[in-house]
């Protein structure tokens, strides 16, 4: 039987929103203006507070990437393997934040990297390296011209200078800077060498780079800085003969 429904009101009152006739050219600004509190908070929830949320999210990971990336962000300026050696970390910061300083740059936008590596077997499993791994980054790094020097004992120096990977100090030092680290001076005695020029300098006998080890550390006895021959910082490595020998700076009165 069918309910005749003419004449009848329904429950929803006929001036229901339900009923209401959408102005769809009306605009937003004049929607706002007609709208009480209430309705102005509902509107804004249901079709403004997620774009805006998600709107707010994208600046928040753009300036955190900015900020990273850009702002604060440390570029490596100098890059030194240091081979079989023990130190901790934190005076080996320390001293290369040093010599940053010493260069006159920014210790927070710039960094040096003084990186211990394990290129002997029998030390890298003490310590859980992998010789072969750290082999195949420095020399990763010599071919890349990434690394502009080295610290290590003869013993593990010797092979990088027969691969004429160490340069002649000779190229890059005066003769009267020569004459202050006459002491210093590493000189192989080989054949090829006739004219006796120096390939490395001893660092035993520098208080600057002793400190590093005074809390522990240090096994290498007669340590030997060199520099790599394809280096684009050999300027920085001759600063750095003079940040870890201050009667270098007294001789050129520095």
């Amino acid at each position: 039987m069918a309910i005749n429904l003419k004449d009848k009101k329904t429950k929803l009152d006929e001036k229901a929103s339900i009923y209401e006739k959408r102005n769809e050219d009306e605009s937003e600004k004049s929607k706002w203006k007609r709208m009480n509190r209430s309705q102005k908070i509902t509107h804004f929830k249901t079709y403004y507070l997620l774009p805006l949320l998600i709107g707010v999210a994208i600046l928040g990971l753009a300036g955190y990437f900015f900020y990273n990336d850009v702002l604060t962000r440390e570029e490596v300026v100098y890059r030194c393997a240091i081979l079989n050696e023990s130190a901790f970390d934190i005076p080996l910061e320390e001293f290369g934040d040093r010599y940053i300083e010493f260069l006159g740059l920014d210790t927070k936008r710039n960094t040096p990297s003084f990186h211990l590596f394990f290129t002997n077997s029998e030390f890298a499993s003490k310590v859980g390296a992998s010789a072969a791994t750290d082999l195949t980054q420095i020399s990763s790094m010599i071919y890349a011209a990434t690394l502009d020097s080295m610290i290590a004992a003869q013993e593990d120096f010797t092979s990088y200078m027969e691969n004429d990977f160490v340069m002649d100090l000779t190229e890059l030092l005066s003769e009267t800077e020569l004459e202050v680290l006459k002491g210093h001076l590493f000189i192989p005695d080989t054949p090829e060498n006739k004219d006796r020029h120096p390939y490395g300098v001893y660092l035993d006998q520098s208080d600057v780079y002793r400190k590093v080890f005074e809390d522990g550390g240090g096994i290498v006895e007669r340590p030997i800085f060199s520099i790599l021959f394809n280096s684009n910082k050999k300027e920085e490595s001759k600063k750095f003969l003079y940040y870890v020998f201050p009667e270098l700076q007294q001789a050129s009165g520095q």
